[in-house]
């Protein structure tokens, strides 16, 4: 019996269509995954060849295949049956070559529709296929430099005035697309990688050839959820140290979370609801007010100092829990810092966890007591919470 049956069995049982685990839970159920699970996104392909994927086979042959993949924190879904389109975002690779600054400066990508001799050229035609909250990844000399978040469809625009040194072998209106991007402080070299790259490649419309190096004929590709998983979490990598910043994909995934919502069909006002929540105003913020009107940890009880701060991450939660008031606590900005970044959280009798020693020299500074009781929680927030320990939080009972 494989290792990873245990892990198929626990599928099988489930009687809902989605299910979401921490490493450590899959942990407790194979006897430990390898380095390579919590290294690398390929591990996690939802592998149907004939390779050494035998853990994959083992979840597909038990109908269920794996779904959104947040490495920083340690949690894979796992969906019933297709991956839902909703939980894994489409991800694409640009090739910008000569407009890769006035690309990212512009926030956009465009090209023509044809090739100069108005021949067809799928990589341009991808354009009109992207929706809001894709991802992108930017690649221009050996290195990708950028991710970005589309913000809405194509739209037929002329040739920007950059591309002028073009005009007399490209027609003047093309495809654009409007593009949030995340400039990388540390770019990306595919040929350090090519080895855990080249198998996930598209075998045809390949962004980069096979010695790592880009394919001049091909604009924009669209590549596979394990690539771009991959790529997210070298994304990630390249900005450890950045320690008050948040990781590329977290920031990637919320942005996306918020360009659906804008190009929706819901209601204009539900929109704004939701957008404002997404930074604690609004209608979410009139709710927590009803909930909680200090800050637990300083006592702190003028709003206009506090944070209105969503104990479940608002890109993890669904519209309603967005918008419910129980799903926050009324922070000041430094305690919001800790809770938001998992350096602290509550038990659901109200006592305050701690992460680490730096997190505690912290509250020391601050002249906030670590041994502190904040008062008792509601049955609804504590279900927020109990989220929270298990997949925001940093410390003991935190996923690891």
């Amino acid at each position: 019996m494989s290792k990873y049956t245990p892990l198929a069995a626990f599928l099988q049982a489930q009687t809902q269509d989605s299910v979401t685990l921490s490493f450590g839970q899959i942990d407790e159920l194979v006897g430990r995954l390898p380095r390579s699970a919590r290294e690398h996104q390929a591990w996690w392909g939802n592998s149907r060849t004939e390779d050494t994927h035998t853990w994959a086979h083992l979840w597909i042959a038990a109908g269920w295949e794996r779904g959104a993949l947040d490495m920083p924190r340690e949690l894979v879904t796992f969906t019933r049956g297709s991956v839902d389109a909703k939980s894994v975002r489409p991800f694409w690779w640009v090739n910008h070559k000569k407009t890769h600054r006035a690309e990212i400066d512009g926030g956009y990508i465009w090209s023509p529709k044809t090739n100069s001799n108005g021949a067809h050229n799928q990589t341009y035609e991808n354009l009109t296929l992207v929706r809001p909250g894709d991802v992108v990844f930017s690649y221009a000399g050996a290195a990708i430099r950028a991710v970005g978040v589309v913000q809405s469809r194509c739209h037929e625009q002329r040739m920007p005035t950059q591309y002028d040194e073009r005009s007399e072998s490209w027609d003047g209106i093309g495809w654009r697309v409007p593009i949030q991007w995340i400039v990388l402080a540390s770019p990306i070299e595919p040929r350090a990688h090519l080895e855990q790259i080249a198998p996930l490649l598209p075998e045809k419309y390949s962004p980069i050839r096979h010695d790592g190096l880009g394919n001049q004929k091909c604009y924009l590709a669209a590549i596979s959820a394990e690539l771009g998983s991959f790529l997210l979490g070298l994304s990630d990598q390249a900005a450890e140290g950045m320690a008050t910043a948040e990781s590329v994909s977290e920031i990637v995934i919320e942005q996306g979370e918020a360009a659906s919502i804008l190009s929706s069909n819901l209601k204009p006002t539900v929109k704004e609801q939701l957008i404002n929540a997404r930074v604690g105003q609004g209608e979410f913020r009139q709710q927590l007010l009803k909930i909680e009107r200090a800050c637990r940890l300083t006592g702190i009880a003028d709003e206009r100092f506090l944070i209105a701060s969503h104990i479940k991450p608002w890109k993890d939660s669904d519209n309603t829990e967005r918008l419910d008031g129980s799903n926050g606590l009324m922070l000041a900005p430094h305690a919001d810092k800790l809770f938001d970044r998992g350096w602290i959280s509550f038990s659901d009798n109200g006592d305050l966890l701690v992460s680490c020693e730096s997190a505690r020299g912290a509250l020391d500074a601050w002249g906030i007591s670590t041994i502190l009781n904040v008062g008792t929680f509601t049955s609804m927030q504590q279900r927020y919470l109990g989220f929270h320990r298990q997949f925001v939080f940093k410390g003991l009972g935190a996923s690891s």
